[in-house]
């Protein structure tokens, strides 16, 4: 019986497939490169190529690159994080292995191949903005649609890490929210925040969950579609061009 693979060779492979069975593969490795939060001239001198190599294949400039080159860009991300203490290897092995659809926590997520701003993504979903205009010009990579009241009975600390999905560069969109006040405060007990918070279903919105949002910097709006089946419908609409 063959023997099961770490996570390490897991969170590898599942890096390696997306690369490899995207559409624009050079873009799919420019999100992970950021992902890991490695600048190019980093990441190509580990390789030891030019830092042109690696723009060219994420602007496209570059034939897709095959399964050694894969291999090799994904293999350095892993060496080079666990050389700075593995920080982002440990947090995207917390998000891995729950399955919080199967729970009805997670109504919609998904993860983008290039960015999105987060203001076209409130217009996407007819937010009126309650704190943090000025920082409405964040990338973002993904989403997550939330039920508050599911998440808050079934999630420990750790499981509700998985809403970030692959990337904290997203913006978490929780329903039946009511005031807004608990998904601040849970958000503020985690190490790491949403670039972006998109309440839908509340009615007055609390004043501690704008100075919350307000004390971590992370903007806040509220979503004005008028139903989740609605709300589901537009976010998987969404394709960042």
């Amino acid at each position: 019986m063959a023997e099961p693979l770490s996570v390490r060779d897991r969170f590898a492979r599942r890096i390696a497939g997306e690369i490899a069975l995207s559409e624009h593969p050079g873009q799919a490795m420019r999100v992970w490169r950021k992902r890991f939060r490695l600048p190019q001239v980093v990441l190509s001198k580990y390789l030891g190529i030019s830092p042109s190599v690696i723009s060219d294949y994420e602007s496209g400039r570059r034939k897709s690159p095959g399964t050694a080159t894969i291999r090799r860009f994904v293999m350095a991300l892993l060496a080079l994080d666990e050389r700075n203490g593995g920080t982002a290897i440990s947090a995207f092995v917390r998000l891995m292995d729950v399955n919080l659809v199967d729970l009805n926590v997670v109504l919609a997520m998904n993860e983008f191949a290039i960015a999105m701003k987060a203001r076209e993504f409130c217009n996407r979903l007819k937010c009126e903005v309650q704190s943090g205009e000025d920082l409405l010009d964040r990338n973002l990579y993904g989403y997550t649609l939330v039920d508050v009241e599911r998440a808050i009975k079934e999630l420990s600390s750790e499981a509700f890490m998985k809403l970030f999905g692959a990337t904290t560069e997203r913006c978490l969109v929780f329903t039946n929210a009511s005031n807004g006040r608990a998904p601040m405060i849970a958000i503020k007990t985690q190490e790491f925040r949403p670039s972006l918070v998109v309440l839908h279903g509340v009615g007055e919105i609390d004043s501690l969950t704008i100075e919350l949002s307000e004390q971590m910097r992370i903007p806040l709006a509220v979503s004005k579609i008028t139903s989740v089946d609605a709300l589901v419908k537009e976010l998987r609409s969404i394709t960042p061009d």
